[in-house]
């Protein structure tokens, strides 16, 4: 399945996502969640209407950039023409944030133009905290692996991270007081962290992480 990522984000779903079940999420609500948050929505469309949705997922991937808190996208499409399924991550800062794109004038908008050109149910999962690191977009109905396993690859993941940037950027903070090299340091840390390294490390340990998807 072909994967693409861009700086936009959304997917076509009609309703806000819910908070996903045991079988898909942290159960979190959605009010007052503070903290990225993921929602993969997958969605059926019409043999013969890739074209259309395309355009469609470009518009309102572009629209979502202006929204507040937006961080991100990844696009699966379908394999071929007969499976029509497109899979859609996207990402917010906060629940807040994510309800304001949802919740939009201008969102509803674009899923009336995507209407024509789609079929069947909206499905969609809806993940918090340390889960948005742990998704498997390509298989969404997929839970997230035993909380033990998600704190262990982000110690060995973070561990080695945190310590090579404090190495690299000692020499040019070495006289800065010790709450402002700190500031540095994590602000460095985190989003290498979260768009860099995680995503490959959580790629590269799949099988272990979802040892029965």
């Amino acid at each position: 399945m072909s994967h693409q990522d861009a700086k936009g984000q959304d997917g076509p779903d009609r309703d806000r996502p819910e908070p996903a079940g045991r079988d898909g999420g942290s159960g979190a609500s959605a009010d007052g969640t503070r903290g990225p948050v993921t929602t993969v929505v997958t969605r059926r469309v019409k043999p013969g209407h890739e074209q259309f949705y395309e355009l469609f997922l470009e518009g309102i991937i572009t629209a979502a950039t202006r929204f507040p808190g937006h961080l991100g996208v990844e696009v699966f499409r379908p394999e071929s023409a007969s499976a029509g399924e497109y899979r859609v991550v996207y990402r917010f800062d906060t629940a807040d944030h994510l309800r304001a794109w949802l919740d939009s004038a201008e969102h509803a908008s674009w899923l009336e133009r995507a209407e024509p050109h789609v079929t069947g149910p909206i499905r969609r999962q809806y993940l918090t905290g340390l889960e948005t690191w742990f998704t498997d977009p390509a298989r969404p109905g997929t839970a997230p692996p035993p909380p033990y396993k998600m704190a262990l690859v982000t110690w060995i993941t973070i561990f080695p991270l945190i310590t090579l940037v404090v190495v690299i950027l000692n020499p040019l903070l070495n006289g800065l007081p010790l709450v402002l090299r700190l500031a540095v340091t994590t602000a460095v840390t985190v989003p290498l962290m979260t768009w860099v390294v995680m995503p490959r490390v959580t790629r590269l340990l799949r099988g272990w992480l979802h040892p029965h998807s």
